[in-house]
């Protein structure tokens, strides 16, 4: 090997040791690869903006009272059906209650607020940062199966014949289709894009599903365990979100990196 040929190794292997990371950087990237393009990254996680804004939809504490035989109101503690621990199904009605002294048979809900907000229901993200000297497309497809649920309170949840009554209760007063969940299935389908993201450009698709605010009162007769004596009525405050099977939101964001 002439002395000419030595000499252009040698500072190939030079450039190779100072500048390694330069030459791998792209193939690096921690991108998804299972996108029909792979610079955008797909996730159900929310970031912690997300679970900032989520706050907003927190649902008001639980409250609870009991009006006895002769219409005097006293408050009482809050119960839950599950947390009774040995909790057992009672003798008055088919969806009563029971804890060491008292059955409790539900005896409806009555709603007295609603709310609609069209993005209440984060459901999942793609993204895209382009470091490249070139535009780049984003576009959203639902890469995993995910189950928006309802957020609602204990006794909605825990009561069988609550739920119900609850939803029912919005179809009423919003009108369209609630549900204790929805699931959004993979797909091949783009949903939104493409868009061409400029270089030094960061941007992403949000996906929300719709859901409904109810907030009111549900009332239990209350008798004496193991008889049909009524001694009288005893109600709870409660709220929660469902989710409305008809609306689907995508929010476009972008940002200069």
């Amino acid at each position: 090997m002439n002395k000419k040929a030595l000499t252009i190794l040698a500072t190939f292997g030079l450039l190779c040791s100072i500048y390694p990371a330069s030459i791998n950087a792209e193939s690096s990237t921690n991108v998804d690869n299972s996108t029909s393009s792979p610079t955008n990254v797909f996730t159900s996680v929310p970031d912690q903006q997300e679970i900032e804004r989520q706050k907003q939809y927190e649902p008001a504490p639980p409250t609870a009272w009991e009006v006895d035989l002769n219409g005097n109101k006293k408050t009482v503690p809050y119960i839950v059906p599950s947390a009774l621990g040995n909790a057992t199904k009672g003798t008055i009605g088919t969806q009563s209650w029971s804890d060491s002294n008292y059955t409790y048979a539900f005896d409806g809900w009555a709603l007295s607020s609603t709310q609609l907000d069209d993005y209440r229901f984060y459901v999942s993200k793609v993204s895209i940062d382009n470091h490249s000297s070139q535009p780049l497309p984003l576009k959203y497809t639902q890469q995993n199966s995910i189950t928006t649920q309802w957020s609602v309170g204990a006794n909605i949840s825990a009561e069988a014949e609550f739920g119900p009554s609850f939803l029912s209760s919005l179809t009423v007063s919003l009108g369209g289709n609630w549900s204790k969940s929805k699931t959004s299935y993979a797909s091949t389908t783009i949903e939104m894009g493409p868009v061409n993201v400029p270089s030094g450009w960061a941007a992403s698709f949000t996906k929300y599903q719709g859901g409904g605010y109810g907030q009111g009162q549900a009332r239990w007769k209350k008798y004496i365990k193991g008889t049909s004596s009524l001694v009288g009525l005893y109600y709870t405050g409660e709220s929660g979100w469902a989710v409305n099977d008809s609306v689907t939101k995508y929010v476009y964001a972008d940002h200069k990196i």
